[in-house]
């Protein structure tokens, strides 16, 4: 295995962009041959988002200061705050304009937001010291993990590039001592962000927690000198997601306090939670485990929150890599009990309790 942070070529780089466009267009054929006439998955909340992200683009040019104010539900307020804005996708509906504009653009979004979740765990992978071949896995396993298939109709789930993105161009920082990698991973920690509070705000909660872990380490090495430049990028980096994250957050909340009905009560939650079982579920889709896991999945209702099901492959290579002597002991208990912390909280809860439904 290479050591960590092996330089990444320029070539490497140009084939992982290509690779990643090629495998998202085959993963989704024939979508490329119809682009602004079929849609991906359902017609329900994608054409919603074709509209957002063509209304993004219009707010941007015609009233910036006042971008959630769509043209929708008139006459309440803050109207685009009703979903995950999309904001990150604005500058995308600059270019075109019309209904068939609106749907190609949605389908190119799509296939891209698929590009960027493989090539962004891919780098990741790389900086963490993986060879081309296994970070290309790691990426497979990211981007085409069998629940996305159920996914595929909203657009602010399936954007998780920037999540791996982010990451690796914070370690990148970190590890050659260049503040310049930090800002840029905070930058698009924050365009993530910007996508929607669905996947944006459980982000927010790891960044806070990579934070924490980094300090008790820092303690417990007995407060070794910090490089300055690398401390100032971090708290610069900070502060801009901390701003993205209270400037997007304005409009939602006026929303809430307007509207008392739309906050979700635990009723609401519980209703798309699920008991552990559900983390066996593939969805109809899936050409090897839909049938497979239809007894499961059967008497299931809000179905799309309960195909939680990661694949048997890359279930199998994450316990390999588990019971790997290659990265340290403590990392990789760190890991394992982080990936049961998570997959506990993902089956979301039960009002009365009980023991494997938290």
């Amino acid at each position: 295995m290479p050591k960590a942070g092996e330089r990444v070529t320029a070539r490497e780089l140009l084939v992982l962009v290509a690779g990643a466009c090629l495998l998202s267009v085959v993963m989704h054929w024939p979508l490329v041959l119809h682009m602004g006439a079929d849609i991906p998955k359902d017609l329900g909340d994608p054409l919603a988002e074709s509209w957002q992200a063509a209304w993004g683009g219009h707010a941007l040019v015609h009233q910036p200061l006042h971008f959630f104010q769509s043209n929708q539900f008139w006459p309440l307020h803050d109207t685009l705050a009703f979903s995950d804005a999309l904001v990150g996708y604005a500058p995308a509906g600059l270019f075109g304009s019309g209904p068939h504009a609106a749907v190609f653009r949605y389908d190119a979004l799509f296939l891209l937001a698929y590009a960027l979740a493989f090539a962004g765990a891919y780098l990741l992978a790389r900086e963490l010291g993986l060879g081309s071949g296994a970070a290309a896995v790691a990426g497979a396993a990211f981007a085409f993990a069998p629940f996305r298939l159920e996914q595929d109709g909203h657009m602010q789930v399936i954007s998780s590039g920037g999540i791996p993105l982010a990451l690796a161009f914070g370690v990148r920082g970190y590890r050659l001592r260049r503040p310049a990698w930090v800002i840029a991973g905070s930058a698009v920690a924050a365009w993530q962000l910007s996508i929607g509070f669905t996947l944006g705000l459980p982000f927010a909660y790891l960044l806070a927690a990579l934070a924490a872990i980094g300090a008790i380490v820092w303690l417990r090495r007995r407060r070794p000198r910090l490089d300055r430049g690398l401390a100032l990028a971090t708290i610069a980096g900070a502060v801009l997601f901390a701003a993205a994250g209270f400037a997007l957050s304005r409009p939602y909340l006026r929303v809430a306090d307007a509207h008392p009905a739309a906050r979700r009560t635990p009723a609401t939650v519980e209703a798309y939670s699920g008991p552990l079982r559900i983390c066996l579920v593939a969805p109809g889709e899936n050409l090897i485990w839909g049938g497979a896991t239809a007894s499961l999945r059967d008497g299931l209702e809000n179905i799309p929150e309960k195909t939680l099901f990661p694949g048997l492959v890359i279930l199998a290579l994450a316990i390999a890599g588990l019971s790997s002597s290659v990265f340290p002991r403590g990392l990789r208990r760190g890991l394992g009990a982080g990936v049961v912390a998570v997959s506990i909280l993902a089956l979301g809860f039960r009002a009365g309790g009980g023991l494997l439904w938290p």
